[in-house]
């Protein structure tokens, strides 16, 4: 007897071409992310938030991310800086 294959309905076939990436605009670090690839404290972050040089968005009533846009944009600028 030939076992047939059996799909849920539900499954869906990805490949690695499909996936699509999400881009720099929809990405989000988590604060402790942040203060990790900064190499600053939390302290550090929420007035960097304050300052305007990153940008907080709020995920639910207690947790929130930093866009990755801003964190690479304040990692660029300050490279620049240095230089």
């Amino acid at each position: 007897m030939e076992r047939q294959s059996q799909r849920s309905p539900f499954s869906v076939s990805f490949g690695s071409s499909e996936t699509p990436r999400p881009s720099d605009d929809a990405l989000l670090y988590r604060i402790h992310t942040a203060e990790a690839k900064l190499g600053v404290s939390r302290s550090t972050i929420y007035r960097l938030v304050n300052e305007g040089q990153l940008v907080l968005i709020k995920i639910g009533k207690r947790s929130s991310g930093i866009t990755a846009a801003s964190l690479h944009a304040l990692i660029e600028r300050n490279k620049t800086a240095a230089c």
